[in-house]
């Protein structure tokens, strides 16, 4: 009996598999009586200025790093397709076309994801079976409707909303570059230079202040020949220890310069047990301990939901 139940496991086993296995490959096939796709031809995104928006007309506020394009139509989500995109999309005539930009968080290719805090085209196409629809550069601005610019860094001011943690203000070791060979954009970046056998330092933010748990997102562009670290400062409560808890490490790019990153800092903030006040820090690191270690960054920004 016990040989028989084996077996019996066994073809329910394989039958199992083998209608996963055709379950998968229908979806991969077309639906209805469809056989030819239109398409849809996404040439990528332009970051423009929104002048609702304080300091969006300064230079570098607009950087941007949109890898990706996310199509829904008649708002029923499609894929996500590495820009520039020719989408196969089975549908014919009318329909409400949905082109939404994609960015990797934390510069990870595996969490790809829509960034809510940026428009996106919403618009009628009339698709054509075979035929291609070319969507020129879409131009694209920051929500002001739900984009929270909770600290803002351009390094364009004569006052910087960071500092160097615990020491006098006189000693501040994030100073401004306007090295012509080094910055990026507008006139100055940031700069925290690190020599060799040095030790590391905490560049620090003003306060942050935020109440809405739903997201929490570092934006900033960097170039740097050392690494350094990112994370948050604060309190669990009133009475308890400041709390310093590292984000991500952002590695040595020299060979590439400017790079732009999405750094998620709401993990983080959430094993701070979501403190309202808090403060962004970095600390450029020197593991081989080269002579001459630098990290510029420029166009920072914490980016948040309105506050409840």
């Amino acid at each position: 009996m016990r040989k028989v139940l084996h077996l019996g496991n066994k073809v329910f086993l394989l039958t199992f598999l083998v209608f996963v296995i055709f379950s998968f490959v229908g979806c991969n096939e077309f639906v209805g009586d469809q056989q030819t796709p239109s398409f849809i031809y996404v040439k990528g995104f332009s970051l423009v200025e929104n002048p609702a928006i304080n300091e969006s007309s300064v230079d570098g506020f607009q950087s941007a790093e949109i890898s990706d394009a996310w199509i829904y139509v008649d708002n029923e989500y499609i894929g996500t397709y590495t820009l520039p995109a020719n989408v196969p999309i089975l549908e014919r005539g009318k329909h409400k076309i949905d082109v939404r930009p994609g960015v990797k968080l934390n510069g990870i290719a595996m969490t790809r994801t829509e960034y809510p805090f940026y428009t996106y085209l919403s618009q009628d196409y009339d698709l054509v079976e075979g035929k291609t629809i070319e969507i020129d550069t879409i131009d694209i601005r920051y929500r002001d409707d739900i984009t929270v610019f909770a600290l803002t860094e351009l390094f364009e001011n004569p006052y910087l909303n960071f500092t160097t943690d615990n020491v006098s203000s006189d000693s501040n070791l994030i100073v401004k570059c306007n090295n012509l060979d080094t910055v990026a954009y507008g006139s100055y970046c940031g700069a925290m230079y690190i020599g060799k056998d040095q030790s590391t330092y905490r560049i620090i933010s003003d306060s942050i202040y935020s109440n809405n748990y739903s997201s929490l997102i570092l934006e900033m562009d960097y170039w740097c020949n050392v690494p350094f670290g990112v994370g948050l400062s604060g309190r669990y409560s009133s009475s308890s220890a400041v709390q310093y808890i590292n984000a991500m490490t952002l590695y040595a790019n020299k060979d590439k310069g400017w790079q732009k990153v999405y750094i998620v800092l709401g993990k983080v903030w959430q094993q701070m047990g979501y403190p309202n006040n808090f403060k962004v820090y970095f600390y450029p690191q020197n593991p081989n301990n080269i002579d001459n270690g630098w990290v510029y960054i420029d166009n920072i920004k914490v980016i948040h939901r309105p506050n409840n």
